[in-house]
């Protein structure tokens, strides 16, 4: 019954997508949308399966654990209606009679400092059990339909402004390999795109004159689940979204300066934030976050570890490890991290490919650089905030690759913006016109 009902979604999806007025026009058949699409559920159930077998304990696995917790409330509505609303809504939620649900579940308390992002997913997946029957991979094939809405709007928004180079956008966002198996799983992360892309998306169409209620709507909607998805991603784009509203009508130098004068001011008030509100010491949170990542490493013995920049209290730690953070992220896993882990050679061979994209940036650069839109900022802005947070708090090499994931589209975007296409393309020409004359020769 599981694999026919997943059979009926994904038609029922393939078919929304080929209709969707939105992805007509844009430079890209729909074939493309739907493969795009399909290779995505396929990288879902990859990587369930791969869960199932290869790391059986559902109560440390990610894309069960939320899963899990999700029955425990969905099973609540034929037993306790009204409880049920109330852990669903959020309203009433923290009354004492529901406690004995919240300790069933595994994963639903979190006494962080910032906001419980568990919650969110796991009512996410109880929303989905209202048509999944409770199958698994079902879930996985509607969190892939939403984070593909998310990519499509990232999609459209970054070609929007360079054209010319749509189908090496649209790889770098569907295809590239870390995105593709990460972002595809029923995990936060689908949950994160779908929230990014809109919000992106709608605020640009926002910027360009387009005051629709819908995508006013839209933006505040897509903005508060960020809020309740991953915090530390809105506030790592904020001052970059503040920097873009300034500088819309700018071009050349005073865009760059706007947003370094955004960036320092943002950093000077969050870093000193802690003398109006106590809780909130950024510098010991990232702090506490790395020494809690190191106890995990010791507690479940975990692998592929590598040695990370050990933080003191206080902001000079921090932007002193900075650029080892940020290269770490950028660089890990090499070649002798890889130690046989087929998953650390995965994400080694991706590394060469960003490497390969670096250098056609390099040699294919722009001789006549064009003027620089506020996105392109905006996203190399992201992706320095993400890559350093993610160096500096996590010493798994799992973990560290899938933490740049939100980021990976961004800086293949940056890059894809300095090149020569029609150089790099003439290029890639001359050396097919090469291989086939040597063919025939042969």
């Amino acid at each position: 019954m599981e694999w026919i009902l997943l059979t009926g979604y994904l038609f029922l999806f393939i078919a929304l997508i080929l209709r969707a007025p939105g992805l007509g026009g844009i430079g890209i058949p729909r074939s493309w949308f739907v493969m795009a699409f399909c290779l995505k559920v396929l990288a879902g159930i990859s990587l369930g399966l791969i869960y199932t077998y290869y790391y059986p304990d559902r109560a440390t696995a990610d894309t069960f654990k939320f899963f899990d917790d999700s029955k425990i409330m969905f099973d609540t509505l034929f037993s306790k209606p009204f409880d049920f609303v109330r852990m669903f809504t959020g309203i009433g939620g923290d009354a004492p009679e529901l406690r004995k649900y919240y300790a069933e579940m595994n994963f639903w308390l979190n006494r962080d400092v910032m906001f419980n992002d568990n919650k969110t997913i796991i009512r996410l997946n109880v929303f989905f059990r209202f048509f999944s029957l409770g199958y698994y991979f079902v879930h996985v094939v509607f969190i892939n339909f939403i984070s593909f809405i998310g990519l499509a709007c990232i999609f459209k928004t970054m070609r929007s402004y360079i054209p010319s180079a749509s189908k090496l956008i649209f790889c770098s966002i569907f295809l590239f390999p870390s995105v593709l198996f990460w972002g595809s799983g029923l995990l936060k992360d689908g949950l994160l795109l779908f929230a990014f892309g809109i919000m992106l998306y709608t605020f640009n169409k926002l910027l360009t004159n387009h005051f629709k209620t819908k995508y006013i709507f839209l933006f505040i909607l897509s903005f508060i689940l960020l809020v309740f998805t991953k915090l530390y991603v809105l506030i790592s784009i904020f001052p970059g979204i503040i920097a873009w509203i300034l500088s819309r009508k700018n071009t050349g130098w005073k865009v760059a300066l706007t947003f370094v004068a955004a960036y320092l001011i943002y950093f000077i008030l969050v870093f000193n934030i802690h003398y109006i509100f106590p809780e909130y010491n950024v510098a010991d949170i990232i702090y506490w976050k790395q020494k809690n990542f190191n106890s995990l490493v010791e507690l479940t013995k975990a692998k592929s570890l590598i040695e990370i920049p050990q933080l003191d209290y206080g902001l000079k730690s921090i932007l002193i490890n900075s650029p080892t953070a940020f290269f770490n992220t950028l660089l890990r896993p090499f070649p002798g991290d890889v130690q046989g882990n087929p998953f650390i050679l995965f994400s080694f061979i991706e590394n060469i490919l960003i490497l390969l994209v670096i250098a056609a940036t390099i040699v294919y650069r722009k001789k006549n650089l064009d003027p620089v839109p506020p996105i392109i900022l905006f996203s190399l802005f992201f992706v320095l905030l993400m890559f350093v947070l993610a160096g500096l708090i996590t010493p798994i090499i799992g973990a560290l690759v899938r933490y740049r994931v939100p980021a990976l589209p961004f800086l293949l975007f940056v890059l894809i913006s300095g090149i020569d296409h029609e150089r790099l393309l003439g290029r890639m020409a001359f050396y097919k016109r090469k291989i086939l004359q040597k063919r025939v020769e042969d």
